[in-house]
């Protein structure tokens, strides 16, 4: 759980001061769900890394990566929310 939280806020900490409020509740109900609901803390932590991953990715890189979503082990809904971060870093 340390883990999770080490990761969730050095992502936060990396966004303008007025986005990180709602981000921080997207990625914490996000990473729940992989989670299943808080009772895998393997799924939530994967979550987040993941998530992390994404969001310091280069642009044309993260692009790629979101055009075969499909053959990823994860959804699209973490390329979502790793796009509103992106925009948020700006």
């Amino acid at each position: 759980m340390e883990q999770q939280e080490t990761i969730l806020t050095k992502m936060v900490d990396m966004l303008r001061e007025e986005d990180r409020q709602v981000l921080r509740q997207r990625i914490e109900a996000a990473a729940a769900e992989a989670g299943d609901g808080g009772r895998d803390v393997p799924g939530a932590l994967r979550f987040l890394k993941d998530l992390d991953i994404y969001v310091n990715m280069r642009g044309a890189d993260f692009i790629y990566t979101r055009g075969i979503a499909e053959s990823l082990r994860v959804g699209e809904d973490i390329f979502e929310l790793a796009y509103a971060m992106k925009h948020a870093l700006r």
